[in-house]
């Protein structure tokens, strides 16, 4: 097992030459990272979560595209959610938790419905276990990982009923609905600005998404 501190040392060491690390650790040694860090009140500046094995620190830079998509969705489900008491839509704050695949990770902007069912770590909220929409926008670091591990963990989450992803240097959207019979999910994708994306019985213009967003037509051809 690899000390608290040394593992605090070496994520702040190595986040000064990279913007993204990974270190290989149990679950548990994660979560006595987080308990350290919250219990001596360090400031951080990056995120961390567990994926696969292994702690993934990474330094907020988001870029300007990513965080101008992220307002615009906010927006959006607010407003769609807005006379419904029960449904809350959160931004990247929320650490989710799936048990099954032992991941901790903080998608860019997710939806609860109803009371949160909660891990709780020292008598404190750790993680969030019941989430029923998920949206994540894409980088190129984070690409491969949001449609290979993170894709396969959030089905296994019963109350997920939708799971979106958005491209930050296309105008592309890809929407996972959990079907009636719960064990298989419909795709469907969306390409151009002249479409809506379909939440149930809800739509949601891509205009509305990319708003001010300023992309390269080369890469959106």
């Amino acid at each position: 097992m690899v000390a608290t501190a040394s593992l605090v040392t070496q994520i702040n060491e190595r986040l000064k030459q990279e913007p993204e690390i990974f270190i290989s650790a149990t679950l548990d040694e994660y979560w006595t990272l987080l308990d350290e860090l919250r219990d001596e009140s360090l400031p951080l500046d990056y995120d961390i979560e567990y994926i696969n094995g292994q702690i993934r620190a990474r330094i907020g830079m988001a870029s300007d595209r990513h965080e101008t998509i992220v307002a615009n969705i906010i927006s959006v489900l607010r407003t769609i959610f807005y006379d419904m008491p029960d449904v809350r839509v959160m931004g990247s704050n929320k650490l989710v938790f799936v048990s099954d695949c032992e991941l901790a990770v903080k998608p860019d902007v997710l939806v609860m419905k109803g009371e949160s069912q909660l891990i709780l770590r020292q008598g404190q909220e750790a993680g969030i276990t019941n989430p029923h929409v998920l949206v994540e926008v894409h980088s190129d670091s984070t690409y491969r990982q949001d449609l290979s591990t993170k894709l396969r963990c959030y089905k296994q989450l019963e109350s997920v009923q939708y799971i979106v992803y958005i491209d930050q240097t296309l105008h592309f959207v890809s929407v996972y609905t959990k079907q009636q019979d719960s064990r298989h999910w419909l795709n469907e994708d969306y390409n151009s600005l002249d479409m809506a994306v379909r939440l149930g019985d809800f739509s949601i213009p891509m205009q509305d998404i990319y708003h001010k967003v300023v992309i390269d037509r080369a890469t959106n051809a």
